[in-house]
């Protein structure tokens, strides 16, 4: 565990957007997980955030008085159970993992080609794409209360983690810090594991070449409509999108489209700007400030529930 105060948090997110923290303990692996609660435990310092990649995060201009937990794995946090099961630790990314499942013959998260996150970033927000969701293999999950001074590793399974679209248990309960997940893959012989390392690297062109890759992000700012409630209400003013939602959407409706077609494309205030090539971003394209970014936010949902009678949820972290 790494100690450190008055860290900028612009320099360690994906946005170059933020205050400085008054504090920052990095962590590695499992053990400094647990030493860095201790401390915090210890110290009581009972404000704390937890961050990964910090790829789907908008901290405010203003100082954070507090700690981040700052989970950055080491490379190391991976460990190979029997019949194809995969423990690891959460502050590992999505790529590591993928790589190490690659390196042992094993296939079924290549779907996540290029996605920007940690484990315990992934399994808290059910980080999907193309179809597919990091709870389709995963088989359960180890976490503490970091409430709880005793530190007791938790099992939670599926039924537990309560999942639902871009949801969990550990995004509704932010105390919960994911410490390993264990996932159940599949061996397979090396032609099909060529087929998924192609799928992988093809998730990648595709994100590289339709979303805005050149200018600082934080993702796609909203989740895109799955109730099938707030599909209706998109589908009684627009009409004309129903064959799109049926049939390109998996029957949901894509936030990008939707923020494209109210005319937001190109909406710059300050240094923040929604992307023409992909309205679900806003892009930091100028020294953009907190304040830019959750303008446009406001008048993206202002403009949303005019015309449709209900707010957008962002899938974006505020803090």
């Amino acid at each position: 565990m790494n100690f450190y105060e008055n860290v900028s948090l612009s320099t360690i997110t994906y946005y170059h957007i933020g205050g400085k923290s008054r504090y920052l303990l990095k962590v590695a692996n499992k053990a400094d997980l647990l030493e860095a609660m201790a401390y915090l435990h210890e110290k009581q310092l009972k404000h704390y955030l937890v961050m990964g990649l910090g790829s789907n995060i908008i901290f405010s201009d203003k100082d954070f008085d507090g700690v981040i937990l700052w989970l950055q794995g080491d490379g190391g946090g991976f460990k190979l159970h029997e019949n194809y099961k995969v423990e690891v630790f959460s502050g590992e990314t999505m790529d590591a993992l993928i790589q190490f499942s690659f390196d042992h013959g094993l296939v079924g998260l290549e779907w996540a080609g290029g996605l920007p996150s940690t484990i315990g970033g992934a399994i808290r927000g059910n980080a999907g794409a193309f179809g597919s969701e990091i709870k389709n293999t995963l088989i359960e999950v180890r976490a503490i209360d970091g409430d709880d001074p005793e530190m007791e590793i938790k099992t939670f399974s599926l039924d537990d983690i309560q999942f639902s679209y871009r949801n969990s248990l550990f995004k509704q309960r932010p105390n919960l810090i994911i410490v390993s997940a264990v996932f159940s893959l599949r061996s397979v012989m090396p032609e099909d594991l060529r087929k998924a390392q192609g799928i992988y690297s093809a998730n990648i062109t595709y994100r590289q070449v339709n979303h805005p890759m050149d200018y600082p992000s934080c993702g796609s700012v909203f989740k895109n409509l799955v109730k099938k409630e707030e599909v209706a209400k998109i589908l009684s003013v627009w009409n004309d999108v129903r064959e799109l939602s049926e049939h390109k959407w998996h029957k949901k409706v894509s936030m990008g489209y939707v923020i494209n077609r109210l005319g937001f494309s190109g909406k710059r205030i300050g240094g923040a700007m929604v992307s023409p090539k992909h309205t679900n971003y806003i892009v930091n394209i100028d020294n953009a400030k907190a304040a830019d970014v959750k303008a446009l936010i406001t008048e993206i949902q202002s403009k949303f529930k005019e015309t449709f009678g209900f707010s957008p949820e962002p899938e974006v972290i505020i803090v």
